[in-house]
């Protein structure tokens, strides 16, 4: 559907509805990663090639962390887009909404995966803050923190000034760090090092936005759908079954999702995005944190099977419903405290502009971050 008059109210009130649709689609690609794709060609004979060929055929097409990688881009896109026009920023502001409104769900995350029995320790190797989906986060909050220091090298000096630096070390890095993401801090610390050029991309895509010609083929914007989830599955497997790391695949799909994502928005400014898809996209964060323990919990409750393709709509639609219950209970009291913290941290400054709606509602579209 084409809408002029709703393309330009995504202009003037900072929203991008196309990125709230874009996060809980990376959000349940996740959780399909982890779960599973919905089981096709289950009970087919596996002892004859054909067999063997769609079974593991159809089970590859999922694979979750290139989704990861696209939060990365939406993420830095978010972070930056109130701050953009901005002279000065407001460090204790700044802080104080983006630790709590992350942080608080990642605390009731870790409970309940904590309550479903999984035992985890924290602060070792592979302990649940460097494992699962949580490393995503912890490279995330590593950007958040570094973000004022580059946004003022940014505004003085360029993007070349960050990107080119930032790309090399990445470069250098993924060569010589096999370990990272090897479920260990250091890992973790590698792993933020080597993609955050692919966060930094998200920031110039916010600057870009306004600027961005508009694009009204459909086949040019599902053309380029197929080339993100073909780039997905080849990294996917140079990984598995040629050895090239995770970082490494990773980094390079990053460009790729930037470009793509740039596609998405420069579609949407023609194109209407489906309100019920949108709408649910400000609770894929919920999903990204939620869907590792709600499987646990199903997996434990031993229910009797319905069959393939019934167990896993079944299990599908509680990890959602699920989700959405944290978000209710957990995620949205997290924005509103951090919102009241913001005011007592420093009352005499006033909003940014375009920060109640880009922040508040763009960001709460946010993941992965997403594994």
């Amino acid at each position: 559907m084409i809408t002029q008059p709703g393309a330009q109210i995504t202009k003037t009130q900072g929203r991008f509805p196309v990125l709230d649709a874009l996060r809980i689609f990376l959000a349940f690609w996740v959780t399909m990663g982890h779960f599973g794709v919905f089981p096709l060609f289950a009970g087919v004979d596996t002892a004859t090639r054909l067999g063997r060929t769609l079974v593991h055929g159809w089970s590859s097409i999922v694979w979750g962390n290139p989704a990861v990688i696209g939060f990365f881009v939406i993420s830095g896109f978010c972070i930056h887009l109130p701050f953009r026009n901005i002279e000065k920023l407001s460090i204790g502001q700044y802080y104080a909404r983006r630790y709590i409104r992350i942080l608080v769900p990642v605390a009731a995350a870790i409970a309940i995966t904590q309550l479903t029995g999984d035992r985890q320790t924290i602060f070792v190797k592979h302990d649940v803050l460097w494992s699962g989906v949580l490393w995503s986060l912890f490279c995330e909050e590593i950007y958040y923190g570094v973000y004022p220091m580059a946004r003022w090298i940014r505004r003085r000096f360029g993007w070349p000034i960050l990107l080119g630096p930032a790309f090399l070390l990445a470069v250098i890095l993924a060569a010589i760090c096999q370990n990272a993401l090897n479920g260990s801090l250091l890992g973790a610390v590698e792993a933020a090092a080597i993609l955050y050029p692919v966060w930094l991309l998200g920031c110039v895509l916010a600057e870009q936005s306004d600027s961005l010609p508009s694009l009204d083929s459909t086949l040019a914007i599902w053309g380029w759908r197929f080339l993100a989830w073909l780039g997905s599955w080849l990294c996917e497997m140079l990984h598995f079954k040629h050895g090239v790391t995770r970082p490494q695949v990773l980094l390079c799909f990053g460009v790729l999702a930037y470009l793509w994502i740039r596609k998405e928005i420069e579609y949407s400014k023609l194109h209407a995005v489906w309100n019920p898809l949108a709408s649910a996209g400000l609770w894929s964060y919920s999903l990204y944190l939620i869907h590792i323990p709600a499987i646990m919990f199903v997996t434990k409750l031993s229910l009797p099977s319905l069959g393939y393709d019934l167990d896993w709509c079944v299990t599908i639609a509680f990890i959602m419903g699920t989700s959405y219950l944290f978000y209710l209970c957990v995620e949205r009291p997290s924005h509103l405290l951090a919102k009241k913290f913001r005011a007592i941290a420093d009352p005499e400054t006033r909003p940014y502009p375009q920060e109640n709606i880009a922040s508040d509602e763009t960001d709460s579209h946010r993941k992965v971050h997403a594994l």
